[in-house]
């Protein structure tokens, strides 16, 4: 294994992600998916989706920090 392979793998795992879908989401941080949509249609957290031009049907992807931020507000 090249050296410069072994530091770019480093740092895809010592980053953290900005966005993730509703698995990555279950992952990090316990929350459903229905509760992630509810949490995005009440302003509390972002999300994209991604998808070509002209489809109808995409991926969602949640933004991560502003799940932090959301869960850090709980906190206070």
């Amino acid at each position: 294994m090249s050296a410069s392979f072994q530091i770019a793998q480093s740092a895809e795992v010592i980053s953290k992600p900005e966005f993730g879908d509703h698995r990555t989401c279950r992952a990090l941080f316990n929350i459903s998916r229905s509760s992630l949509y509810e949490l995005v249609e009440e302003g509390r957290i972002r999300s994209i989706s991604v998808r070509k031009r002209g489809n109808t049907r995409g991926r969602r992807l949640f933004d991560l920090e502003s799940i932090r931020a959301y869960l850090n507000s709980l906190a206070d």
